[in-house]
């Protein structure tokens, strides 16, 4: 095509718009209400292949993805048994079936069990009322008995055994916990009296419990004494305030009474002597009871038979004898009596006579002895004299 046609048909192309706008007929077609309501179709824009509508899941893996999800709040919670978290961690790794089967059947099964355990545990370690209500639990045998104990039942009746613990705090008990346990029966709920119990009696219990170590300061001998000040100075804890005063103050208590027992022994009479050594072998308690009231009894035995004795003495020492005589003849004789006895007794015959003076005990005795050796001596004074003129009359 020749270049002058060329341009004329673009020259056509550029003005046709022009002309066809400007025609009555397009004029008529435009200003019809037809024309101005119908819109122009838009255009399609381009299509990715993320823009693409996602397919619609299948029933069955929307029931498995929330039977997981609940699986895993099973888990989550700490009132989950061991039993139930092994067979939900196992369900979980498992076919969507299996979950399902867990769900349905398996996790009662395992929460029964579980239940069980904890019920009899709970038994063992209990008062007497939760071991009272435990055993009801266990011999009705179904998890409703059970869920109602591990709910209700085990609270209610901790509560009635915390009451009955607060009383028995009471007995021996220093001011704080005194004052603390009579406010709490009072007016405590069952949640601080359990608090109380757990916890919270010990810092109470430990100002007391300082106050009974500094008390035993007084009267204390050398161990206990060393030990109380070692032990404030150390800054020790509620515990070892506790063992203290529940157990090494009687040990070293005791080992103080033994070695004050011991020192008893110098000098000690029979009867001291005797309940000492006994003491000594005995257990704490006959060593404390020893030291308060056995060792003045002791004493006052050996006492009374030192006084008994001393008496006895003095009374035998008081009684002397003394005997002289002189007597004439042929024959001269001495004699001599004496009788036995703590005192002292002496006898001293002057002459031959025979005659005997005594004061003092056993004068009947001497005197008996004194007249059988005079006439003994006269007797054999005239045997001699009728010899003698005998021999002279024949001569």
């Amino acid at each position: 095509m020749k270049l002058p046609r060329i341009a004329s048909v673009v020259a056509a192309a550029a003005i046709a718009p022009a002309v066809l706008l400007s025609s009555p007929a397009f004029a008529a077609d435009a200003g019809s209400p037809s024309a101005q309501s119908a819109p122009s179709a838009p255009t399609a824009p381009d299509k990715g292949p993320a823009d693409e509508k996602p397919a619609e899941e299948k029933p069955e893996e929307d029931q498995a993805a929330k039977d997981r999800a609940e699986i895993q709040k099973i888990l989550a919670d700490p009132a989950s048994g061991p039993g139930v978290r092994e067979a939900a961690e196992k369900a979980l790794k498992g076919t969507a079936a299996q979950m399902r089967h867990f769900l349905e059947v398996v996790w009662q099964q395992e929460q029964y069990t579980d239940d069980l355990v904890r019920v009899s545990q709970i038994h063992s370690a209990g008062g007497v009322a939760v071991k009272r209500e435990a055993k009801k639990a266990l011999k009705a045998g179904t998890h409703a008995a059970l869920k109602e104990f591990l709910t209700v039942g085990q609270h209610k009746a901790r509560y009635e055994d915390d009451q009955v613990e607060l009383f028995r705090m009471l007995n021996g008990a220093g001011k704080g916990i005194h004052d603390a346990v009579v406010k709490l029966l009072r007016e405590g709920t069952p949640e601080q009296v359990r608090q109380f119990i757990e916890t919270g009696q010990h810092d109470v219990r430990a100002g007391d419990d300082r106050v009974e170590i500094a008390r035993m300061l007084s009267g204390a001998g050398p161990g206990l004494k060393a030990a109380i000040n070692a032990l404030l100075d150390g800054h020790p804890s509620n515990a070892a305030l506790r063992e203290f005063v529940k157990t090494t103050q009687h040990t070293l208590r005791d080992e103080d009474n033994s070695v004050l027992i011991w020192s008893m022994l110098d000098n000690a009479g029979p009867e001291l002597k005797k309940a000492a050594i006994a003491a000594i072998k005995g257990t704490p308690e006959d060593r404390a009871v020893f030291l308060k009231t056995g060792q003045h009894e002791a004493r006052a035995k050996d006492k009374a038979a030192e006084d008994a004795a001393h008496k006895t003495d003095k009374g035998a020492s008081t009684g002397t004898g003394t005997g002289t005589g002189t007597g004439t003849g042929t024959g001269t004789g001495t004699t001599q009596a004496s009788s036995r006895s703590t005192g002292n007794t002496n006898v001293t015959p002057a002459g031959g006579s025979g005659s005997l003076a005594n004061t003092g005990a056993g004068s009947e005795n001497v005197w008996i002895a004194g007249g059988s050796a005079a006439a003994l001596a006269a007797g054999a004074g005239l045997v001699l004299t009728n010899r003698r003129r005998r021999t002279s009359s024949e001569g």
